[in-house]
């Protein structure tokens, strides 16, 4: 067994680590695993390995100790044989067992995600603490409830409760092979990477026979923890041990692969007149503000004497809005997201939306409506406060007085201007430093997000979202967990640039350092223009994927998510998927469609004169600029 986790008392705490010891079975446990195996030896007898709800992976425990589908008469004669000498020996061959058996239970297949649906619920677990299993007669539905009061698991349901921890397996196995790279039949580097990674848990819970005590077990000898009761009979495992269901709910969460919200600082709390379930409401408007050619909204870096709103001038219609943040470096990219995130709160008002347009905040106002300017401009300012909370000094000026707009008109459009073409004039030359994201590393552990104004979030999200939350706030807000080795960091975070190591393919010294320091070194080195020996990992949420084909030609094709058909060569999405999905993949890269315009964008392949197919959506967004001799795949 690989590590041993249990606590002196017999009760739910820290787990606690000692290599190498509980070694040895008692005479009373040794019986009980030799019954468990016998039974599935018993289980088994006939029966033929049939598919499971995966064309990639339809055996996956087979596939991970033995390297293919065993003959089923040979495994069950390596389990006798090893039963009475070695029953823990025996265990990863009894998982074997379990998947035979349970690939001929009627109704296992519903029980299983297919192979689109497991990439789904491995992207989703990263906003979760883990994925959890329950081994016994207890109720499963109990013990998630006295679990999720606390914490955020998704029950991982078997089809009977005797056999109840097989999908969890089964989904650990698949995690392994596609986010670890764990070769088939090295089932002890997918148990380190397990124990390390994967994000499985098992409850014991209720009375458990001998087999599912085996089962148990076996899932500890796989890597995953298990919250187990006061009068486990092994000590072997990494293990808690826990009576109640409140001990369980101490504990589930105590193991190290299991993961963990970052403990945020005190953030300012939004204004109660504000309610985010009005973010989407309808209706009808009956005025607007703001839509005015005098109307404004900028925001400016500066010092702020006294914190608040200024409002200056009555509501008739035109609208200029001044916020003034006192922070560094506070750039042009920071300034435009910052305002634009302060002012989508404004849609949380009754009766209120707001969009920002053409240098204006415009808002929509429903009947019977007429905000309190002052109010706008406390959103406004609490919004900041909120969102940043390293911004403490903020200032909103409200002006609606025609004659202070029409003067300031021009000066505001000019500084505007300014941002803009800072903004589209920087390049991973000029700018100081970049960035990273490390947000989908809970379920990606090999995979950080590289960012330059040149190479923007794959995800979609702004650049200047990443940018504004690494200098200015605490985490991207999305209710995303930490494994352990980012656990008390942002998700966001400044890289220093270090040296330019190869113009031609992107590579620079500090993203290496960085993505080598974030990643555990599973990942050294990225080139983040390359699609050859080092491109950019992948995570998940990429909205297209780069691949170099043969076809129709020798040359790079791009496949945007959602297209239906195939690739010239024959892949689908969900192949490319597979294949780029959390890891470094030499000739994938995925991307969000405004890296299609990146000065840079393929730039150790000529660009767009290596691009030979796209998928439909492509072309789209491409419109005028795509450049002739292109194939374009049919509509999907």
């Amino acid at each position: 067994m690989r590590e041993r986790e249990t606590t002196s008392s017999g009760k739910a705490g820290k787990p606690g680590h000692d290599h190498g010891s509980g070694g040895s079975l008692t005479p009373e446990a040794r019986a009980v695993l030799g019954r468990g195996l016998a039974e599935l030896i018993q289980l088994t007898e006939g029966l033929k390995f049939r598919p499971l709800n995966s064309e990639r992976y339809p055996s996956p425990l087979a596939l991970a100790f033995q390297g293919e589908n065993p003959d089923p008469e040979a495994a069950r004669a390596t389990v006798r044989e090893r039963m009475e000498d070695d029953p823990v020996g025996a265990l990863e061959d009894a998982l074997v067992l379990l998947e035979l058996y349970e690939s001929n239970q009627p109704g296992i297949a519903d029980a299983l995600p297919d192979d689109g649906a497991f990439l789904g619920d491995a992207f989703d677990s990263k906003r979760l603490n883990g994925w959890l299993a329950v081994a016994g007669d207890g109720d499963p539905a109990t013990v998630k409830k006295a679990v999720n009061e606390r914490w955020q698991f998704k029950l991982v349901p078997g089809r009977s409760h005797r056999t109840g921890v097989y999908p969890l397996l089964n989904m650990l196995a698949r995690y392994a092979f596609v986010y670890g790279r764990i070769p088939p039949g090295d089932g002890h580097a997918l148990g380190h990477f397990i124990e390390d990674f994967g994000q499985g848990v098992v409850v014991c819970h209720g009375t458990l026979d001998d087999l599912e005590l085996t089962l148990s077990l076996a899932a500890m000898k796989m890597g995953v923890p298990a919250v187990v009761p006061p009068d486990y009979p092994f000590t072997l495992g990494r293990q808690i041990r826990a009576g109640s269901l409140a001990e369980v709910a101490e504990a589930v969460a105590s193991f190290p692969n299991i993961r963990r919200l970052l403990a945020f600082a005190d953030i300012p709390p939004l204004p109660k007149w504000l309610d985010w379930k009005k973010s989407r409401q309808k209706f009808a408007p009956a005025a607007r503000w703001g839509e005015s050619p005098d109307s404004f909204y900028i925001m400016r870096k500066g010092p702020v004497k006294s914190p608040g709103v200024e409002v200056v001038g009555k509501p008739t219609g035109p609208l200029g809005v001044v916020l003034t943040a006192e922070a560094e470096p506070l750039d042009a990219f920071d300034r435009e997201y910052i305002a634009e995130a302060a002012a989508e709160k404004l849609s949380w008002m009754p009766g209120v939306r707001a969009k920002t347009e053409e240098g204006r905040l415009v808002l929509e106002l429903a009947e019977g409506v007429d905000p309190d300017p002052v109010r706008i401009g406390e959103t406004l300012v609490a919004a900041v406060r909120h969102e940043f909370p390293r911004i403490t000094r903020v200032h909103a000026r409200i002006i609606l007085d025609p004659k202070l707009l029409a003067d300031m008109t021009a000066g505001v459009r000019k500084e505007l201007a300014s941002d803009r073409a800072e903004r589209e004039a920087a390049t991973e030359e000029t700018v100081p430093d970049f960035l990273n994201c490390v947000g989908c590393s809970p379920f990606a552990p090999d995979h950080v997000c590289c960012l330059t104004p040149e190479r923007p979030p794959q995800c979609g999200r702004p650049y200047g979202m990443i940018k504004a939350g690494a200098l200015y706030g605490y985490d991207d807000m999305s209710n995303i967990h930490h494994r352990s080795l980012h656990a008390a960091m942002n998700s966001f975070n400044v890289t220093p640039k270090g040296k330019l190591l190869d113009p031609v393919t992107g590579e620079w010294s500090g993203i290496n350092e960085a993505v080598a320091r974030l990643s555990g070194g599973r990942t050294t080195r990225v080139q983040l223009h390359s699609l050859d020996s080092f491109p950019h990992t992948g995570c998940g949420c990429f909205w297209l994927i780069m691949f170099k084909t043969d076809k129709p030609r020798p040359g790079i094709g791009i496949m945007s998510r959602g297209f239906a058909g195939k690739t010239p060569d024959g892949r689908t999405w969900r192949d490319l998927h597979y294949a780029l999905g959390g890891k470094q993949a030499p000739g994938l890269a995925g991307a969000a469609d405004n890296y299609l315009f990146s000065r840079k964008f393929l730039a150790a392949h000529g660009g767009w004169k290596s691009v030979v197919w796209i998928s439909p959506k492509i072309a789209e967004i491409m419109g005028d600029r795509l450049p002739s001799g292109v194939a374009v795949g049919p509509a999907g």
